[in-house]
């Protein structure tokens, strides 16, 4: 060791060196705000990836061409092709609780939203007191966009996009319309743009009547990637309209594309809306390649329930439809996409996931290190990346306190207890599949299935003697489940807000007084 002076340490005087050691007690305190902050989150601001949240509205599990050749969807296919093409994904039976879940993270029954959807004239909405998915993301400096079906409420400005987390909204306040007029219930217009929270930053688009909604959804997600500064994350949600009734395309769709679907008029008019999508999710993805986003960005593509077999949806081999909770009503179509941040894919993950676990899932993706609490939904992003078992190994497919029908998933097995709703069967068999036989006319109290083994629900277990232990503990739980249930809310009309008090149009702020 080098000698040094008295008060002098290898040539540092005392004043200096104490100066020095401040500035090492300074730099360890910074370092470890460096490590605290990594707690929460690992990535800078702009390396965190682009997401881009694509729902599609009422498509059906066999409603994509990778299931059914007869469907004409090669974007969405490619998504698969290339992504994680995920098997059991859940989301609720109808529009309105699922969208909740997915924002939320919660059980809707956990949040008196678990039995229909919300209609129009009523003060309804997801809790406004409950923190989701894009009020998180902004906090870790992501700019946010909603494009197209809100129907989460709107009656209250409070309730809507651009008061939940979003930085600007365009689209459809309420879950039904037509495509072209854009008319809803009482035949009030309904397609906004939404740039703030002052009164003057709500404005209805009366410019875009007559233009198909499919059309001016992705024209509007391709405006905004256009105009976004990329090196700020950008959380994108397109929300179409599509599948949804009414059955409303342009004809050129049903006869340069599905004219060789002959099943009925109902299927042609289904594949041709669904052909419109993909048309426009291909233009968006090509936006994506050309404007430099795909290189760091994660795109989910799902639908918001099964399909409506009466609409001419297919959920084959699946049993069910839209509004049950067998599986064809439950189980839909979810890819997951990223060049960078899947790096393993393409491959088929069959982990359980529910609408409620995309909340915790995408904020990891997003580098968001900490748990999430107040919520049911469990991160997945690992297991998912990893190609590991999934975190979530039971699930509430919903408990209905109006119907008063449930159902829980277990495992590989589901109890169904009074019902499981109508319609029931299997409809739309694809790829020259023989037709399944009918469903028995008469349901047990409680319906037991081996889901892994047994997809389409075809075999009731409940009366297996070997599952008895099985049938018993799945009841139990799903009794304590019923405890937790919040009532269903039906708020009373609030006549003031028809559209003809309006101008013709719906608009929000009329239950704020």
């Amino acid at each position: 060791m080098a000698y040094a002076p008295p008060g002098v340490h290898n040539g540092l005087s005392n004043q200096t060196r104490k100066m020095a050691t401040q500035q090492r007690h300074v730099s360890l305190g910074l370092a470890l705000l460096v490590v605290c902050s990594c707690l929460h989150v690992c990535v800078s601001a702009d390396s965190r990836p682009h997401i881009l949240l694509i729902f599609a509205d009422d498509l059906g599990w066999g409603d994509v061409g990778f299931r059914d050749p007869d469907m004409v969807t090669p974007h969405i296919d490619r998504l698969a092709r290339e992504g994680v093409n995920m098997g059991s994904s859940y989301m609720q039976q109808v529009c309105t609780p699922s969208r909740a879940a997915f924002l939320t993270g919660k059980y809707p029954f956990k949040m008196g939203l678990q039995h229909s959807v919300f209609s129009a004239l009523r003060n309804n909405s997801m809790p406004t007191d409950v923190s989701i998915l894009p009020e998180h993301l902004k906090e870790l400096g992501y700019a946010t966009h909603y494009v197209g079906k809100w129907h989460l409420g709107f009656c209250s400005k409070k309730m809507t996009p651009t008061y939940r987390g979003f930085d600007s909204f365009y689209g459809m306040y309420n879950g039904k319309g037509g495509y072209f007029d854009h008319l809803s219930k009482w035949k009030g217009y309904d397609m906004h743009e939404d740039k703030g929270k002052r009164p003057e930053d709500y404005t209805i688009a009366w410019k875009d009547q007559g233009v198909y909604s499919t059309n001016l959804f992705t024209d509007k997600t391709v405006q905004i990637l256009r105009e976004h500064d990329k090196t700020t994350p950008v959380f994108i949600t397109l929300s179409y309209q599509a599948v949804h009734g009414p059955l409303e395309v342009p004809e050129h769709y049903v006869t340069n594309h599905c004219s060789h679907v002959t099943v009925d008029k109902k299927r042609k008019l289904h594949c041709a809306m669904t052909a419109a999508m993909d048309e426009g999710i291909g233009n968006v993805t090509s936006a994506l390649d050309t404007l430099g986003y795909s290189d760091n960005l994660i795109t989910l593509f799902v639908s918001d329930n099964g399909g409506p077999i009466k609409e001419g949806s297919s959920n084959w081999p699946l049993r069910g439809s839209k509004i049950t909770l067998w599986e064809g009503g439950t189980r839909v179509v979810s890819i997951l996409h990223s060049k960078k941040h899947l790096p393993d894919a393409p491959y088929q993950w069959d982990g359980l996931m529910h609408a409620i676990d995309w909340y915790p899932t995408l904020m990891k993706a997003a580098g968001y290190n900490q748990p999430i609490t107040g919520i049911d939904g469990v991160d997945n992003w690992q297991p998912i990346v990893s190609q590991g078992a999934s975190k979530r190994t039971e699930f509430v497919y919903n408990i209905d306190d109006v119907k008063k029908f449930s159902a829980l998933r277990d495992g590989k097995y589901k109890l169904i207890a009074n019902k499981a709703g109508s319609p029931d069967g299997w409809f739309y068999p694809s790829c020259g599949a023989p037709p399944k036989p009918d469903p028995p006319r008469k349901y047990p109290k409680f319906m037991l299935f081996d889901i892994e083994g047994d997809p389409s629900e075809e075999t009731d277990l409940s009366k297996d003697r070997r599952l008895r232990k099985t049938l018993r503990a799945m009841k139990r739980k799903l009794k304590a489940y019923k405890r937790q249930v919040v009532p269903s809310r039906e708020a009373p009309k609030v006549p003031s807000g028809k559209p003809k008090n309006h101008g013709g149009a719906w608009v929000s702020g009329w239950c704020d007084a």
